[in-house]
């Protein structure tokens, strides 16, 4: 069976301004690496009035990554999770390294 570019559903990335805060998100092709995959709740920053960035609370299991990477030593952006942190936040990532979670298991 020969597959053709036509058949083949173009599923649409969405656009920065259509991540909101509250929403459940997938951090991908953003630096640093050791943030890509990882996923949370978008927050909105009270104190920012940019929309390009926004805040994200990580979920459990994300946060226990993050605690386990090695790469997390690499950066100064990034700060190892304490042992009694379950949920991280990183603040001011940038929303065009964002994609909706909300179906993801």
């Amino acid at each position: 069976m020969t597959v053709t570019v036509e058949e083949v559903p173009l599923t649409p990335t969405p656009a920065p301004e259509d991540i909101k805060p509250g929403r459940r998100v997938r951090l991908v092709g953003i630096s640093p690496a050791c943030l890509n995959g990882l996923t949370g709740i978008t927050q909105a920053d009270p104190a920012s009035r940019a929309t390009t960035r926004l805040d994200v609370l990580l979920d459990e299991s994300s946060t226990e990554f993050l605690r386990r990477d090695h790469r997390v030593n690499n950066t100064r952006k990034v700060k190892v999770p304490g042992p009694d942190v379950t949920r991280q936040l990183l603040r001011g990532i940038p929303t065009g390294g964002m994609f909706y979670a909300e179906n993801d298991s």
